[in-house]
């Protein structure tokens, strides 16, 4: 595997939760990057960037977080020397700083729950960036299933109020398509990896994940799954922006 190139880069300086990019990989394998402008978006210490850097046909990557400032990155990147490819941004996903049609992939490992689940957020922030015939390439944690009634006590004390991000693939499914469902294709599954993504996470030493191995060894594991959605921006189609279509 790809990933296990990086192993040495698997630390608690750099983890910031599930290894994103094991979980990157494999998304990759199912729909690669073979060129043009991608947006890394949530990057956090730039693992996933570099990766889009070498292990893809990427011809730029824009490395975008809130949590990191761009100077950190900015430090890392020159120290991987990826500084002609790899451009790092601090911003907030919600105001990007960038035209329309400007990228071919977004990609987003790891992170898009946290700021992605307002009604219609792919609609109006995401899918105007993306040229027509691009793709966004989401990946997030999230359940085996919705549940009916309340959520499990378990699933409440370790997530705390980010349990309101937690949904599974239909669910996600129907969200992404909020406002645009005539623009776009989605493709929505389960990814092959669970146990590895999390046991490095664990292995790092990280106080947050020791913190929820604790909650794995209680059985909270048993409603997760990692979810992965690639959407497809139709070429052509409607040209009324996506936010003023009704559905």
């Amino acid at each position: 595997m790809r990933a296990d190139r990086y192993k040495h880069l698997f630390t608690k300086e750099l983890l910031m939760g599930p290894n994103a990019v094991r979980l990157l990989e494999e998304m990759l394998e199912n729909h690669p990057i073979r060129g043009g402008r991608v947006l890394d978006l949530g990057c956090g210490t730039g693992l996933t960037s570099l990766f889009l850097a070498r292990e893809t046909g990427a011809e730029q990557i824009f490395a975008v977080d809130l949590w990191i400032p761009a100077t950190e990155n900015w430090k890392r990147i020159r120290e991987w020397d990826e500084e002609r490819k790899i451009i790092p941004l601090h911003a907030d996903a919600h105001d990007l700083p960038f035209p329309d049609d400007f990228f071919d992939v977004i990609v987003s490992v790891d992170s898009y729950h946290y700021y992605g689940c307002q009604e219609r957020f792919f609609a109006e922030k995401m899918l105007p960036l993306i040229r027509p015939g691009g793709r966004a390439l989401l990946l997030v944690p999230g359940l085996k299933r919705e549940f009916e009634g309340d959520a499990p006590e378990l699933l409440v004390e370790w997530l705390g109020d980010d349990i309101s991000t937690f949904h599974d693939g239909n669910w996600w499914r129907n969200h992404i398509a909020q406002g645009c469902e005539d623009r776009i294709e989605i493709e929505v599954y389960e990814t092959r990896q669970f146990e590895q993504p999390w046991q490095d996470w664990f292995d790092c030493g990280h106080e947050y994940g020791l913190d929820d191995q604790k909650f794995f060894s209680r059985g909270v594991d048993q409603f997760l799954s990692f979810i992965a959605i690639a959407v497809r921006v139709k070429e052509g189609g409607l040209s009324a922006p996506c936010s003023a279509i009704s559905t």
